[in-house]
């Protein structure tokens, strides 16, 4: 790809380059979503200063232009760098961008609670956690955790703060002007052991396993355990904690998150009856161009990636072509049996479970 200047460009010239993108970045192991990223940023500094110079016929683009901006520092913060592979701390700045940029973000302070917790910033885990539950009280669905999310907010939150006190009263006991009186004795160990159980159930139903009949929660043991021991003929998608990958008959292979996003899109939400369009799956693929729609030319070609990343490992024809309303679309034609498996705390998990 050439190299640009991107804050020089005309807000035309960022179209074609999101295009561009959209077609050809994915292919790159590196900076694909980092450039989307800083196209996005420049486009919605650019139509900011239209809206506030030239009036109120660029809101609306505006508006679109910030919520593409937003979701996918969400969706893909985790992956700025490195196409195929996340990155905890790309996640966190990415995240911390998308707050700027819009408060009411429930999932975001969510998944930077988690984040936190993960690495035992448990003090930074009790605000993210507390301003993810505050926010969820507005009721914006955009962006809202769902009902298993929000159970684990609650436990999450009480066990950074255990995790606090037991830090402070270790802290106390090592100071040098300690009072010659003995430290009021806090009874801790009852709450210790409610750490421990909500610790256990949070292990235990830390991942989504999606089948065409089931959803339940299951631990990342029995996520792995099922997919070194997957079933015959039968397709595995996971979204482990550090890529994306497709299993079948013992062959995988990595694919990026646009490819993870549309594959688990096609299992889980379409059908003959309820097909993918351009326009039903344009949260996948950005702006494409000043009317918002997504380019034939580009839903055609990650269709057909998508559907060579399939064959890559001998996976059937799955993905069946069909019209709906005079457009070219796409569904999964249910010819093998499939598990997605994924965080719980994944962004994108509300939207496929409630």
């Amino acid at each position: 790809m050439r190299t640009l200047k991107i804050k020089d460009l005309t807000l035309d010239e960022l179209e074609l380059l999101e295009q561009d993108l959209h077609e050809n970045g994915e292919k790159s192991d590196y900076g694909f979503y980092m450039q989307l990223v800083i196209v996005y940023e420049t486009m919605y500094k650019k139509l900011r200063s239209l809206a506030r110079n030239s009036g109120p016929e660029y809101d609306n683009a505006l508006q679109y232009t910030k919520k593409l901006l937003v979701s996918h520092l969400i969706k893909f913060g985790a992956y700025i760098k490195m196409n195929h592979f996340k990155d905890d701390g790309d996640a966190v700045e990415s995240l911390i961008k998308a707050i700027g940029l819009e408060q009411k973000l429930p999932i975001a302070y969510y998944r930077l609670g988690f984040l936190a917790y993960k690495h035992g910033k448990y003090g930074s885990a009790v605000r993210y956690f507390q301003q993810a539950l505050n926010k969820q009280l507005l009721n914006d669905p955009s962006y809202a955790l769902n009902q298993q999310q929000e159970f684990h907010a609650h436990m999450y939150l009480a066990n950074s703060a255990l995790y606090v006190a037991s830090q402070t009263y270790e802290t106390m006991e090592k100071l040098p002007y300690l009072p010659e009186e003995k430290l009021p004795n806090p009874e801790l160990s009852p709450l210790f052991d409610t750490l421990a159980t909500n610790e256990k159930y949070l292990h235990n139903h830390a991942f989504y396993k999606i089948t065409k009949n089931n959803t339940e929660t299951c631990s990342k043991e029995a996520c792995e355990e099922l997919y070194e021991n997957s079933e015959p003929n039968g397709l595995v998608l996971y979204f482990n904690d550090r890529d994306n990958i497709l299993l079948f008959n013992g062959e995988e292979v990595i694919i990026t998150p646009t490819q993870a996003n549309m594959i688990r899109h096609f299992l889980l939400s379409s059908s003959k009856e309820n097909p993918c369009t351009r326009m039903t799956m344009r949260d996948f693929f950005g702006r494409n161009g000043s009317d918002g729609e997504v380019k034939k030319n580009t839903f055609i070609k990650s269709i057909e990636r998508l559907k060579g990343a399939l064959r890559s490992i001998e996976i059937p024809e799955i993905i069946d072509v069909t019209q709906d309303g005079g457009e070219t679309a796409y569904y999964f034609n249910e010819s093998v049996p499939f598990t997605v498996l994924f965080r719980v705390d994944e962004a994108f998990a509300n939207e496929y479970v409630n």
